[in-house]
């Protein structure tokens, strides 16, 4: 990866992370939903396989965490009023943080049920391999997610049709609760690509130069119609699940480890550090803006609940 690109990395990491901390504090005194769920630790991989990607190319998210709206330019008042159920924001408040959509910057949503992103994914790979658009979609989930039934479904017909997708697995070591090691039999998640037919990678999500060449090898691959690629970053995740998650099942030492073991601050380290103060007042300064935006904004109005709302008959 050039110098310029790790420091859009660094740019777009930061943003969320310093975006996420002021979601978290508009949370606590209650002036906004606490439905975000934080990112801490994951931006960088986030970024960095985003940063791999032609700017055309679909995404499906995760759940964790706003790197992958704002790396793909979403403006940050759009998403913190979607965050906050305020008209103004991509789904006009509608939909919340699990339904940011741009369609014009490739950002097609979530699901709200696990592993669904995965087949609508697959299926947005089918649309493009049909209309040979060279188009590549990715679709991020967690190792939580890697244990539904649709990631089979998913990885076995896009390994068939040789679609151009990319399956990024952000493995945090935890679903929600629950360890890796106590919910999956192998430690490599990447490794059940194999009964697949396509390739499985395990790359260091701290990394951005890993992530990034990982993702580049796997679109170059789909692109002359190769097929998927199962990618799994290793990642930690830094704060709770959720906000009100008391973390329970998660020792004081695993916290500390995480904390310190903090991509964002190794990136940080690997650059020029009176770059990466300016980009972070930069960034402040664009956070404080969206509040102000956000809060100018009206709560969204009942009367739009069945607005874009379409039966089949």
């Amino acid at each position: 990866m050039h110098e310029w690109d790790r420091v859009g990395v660094y740019r777009h990491a930061s943003l969320a992370r310093r975006f996420e901390a002021r979601v978290e504090q508009l949370a606590r005194s209650g002036e906004i939903p606490a439905t975000l769920h934080m990112g801490a630790g994951q931006e960088v991989a986030q970024v960095a396989a985003l940063a791999a990607m032609r700017d055309d190319d679909p995404m499906l998210y995760g759940h964790r965490g706003s790197a992958y709206w704002i790396a793909r330019g979403v403006p940050l008042d759009s998403i913190l009023c979607d965050i906050a159920y305020r008209d103004g924001g991509s789904n006009r408040g509608k939909g919340g943080p699990m339904h940011v959509v741009d369609v014009g910057r490739g950002v097609l949503g979530e699901t709200g049920t696990l592993g669904g992103n995965l087949v609508i994914g697959t299926g947005v790979a089918y649309a493009e391999k049909y209309q040979r658009t060279g188009r590549v979609c990715i679709v991020f989930f967690g190792d939580g997610t890697a244990n539904c039934g649709q990631f089979h479904e998913a990885c076995n017909y896009a390994a068939v049709a040789k679609l151009p997708v990319i399956f990024f697995c952000e493995n945090n070591g935890f679903g929600l609760s629950m360890p890796s090691n106590a919910s999956s039999a192998v430690s490599d998640l990447a490794a059940r690509a194999a009964g697949y037919g396509m390739p499985g990678v395990v790359v260091d999500g701290a990394d951005a130069d890993a992530v990034h060449a990982a993702v580049t090898s796997a679109a170059v691959r789909a692109r002359a119609g190769e097929g998927p690629t199962l990618i799994e970053a290793k990642v930690v995740r830094i704060g709770a699940h959720f906000l009100g998650d008391r973390e329970a099942y998660r020792s004081t030492a695993d916290k500390d480890d995480a904390k310190a073991s903090d991509p964002l601050a190794t990136l940080w380290a690997s650059l020029d550090p009176e770059t990466c103060a300016a980009i972070d007042a930069e960034n402040d300064v664009l956070i404080a803006a969206a509040v102000e935006a956000m809060r100018a904004r009206p709560m969204v109005a009942a009367s739009t609940a069945l607005e874009r709302v379409y039966a089949g008959g």
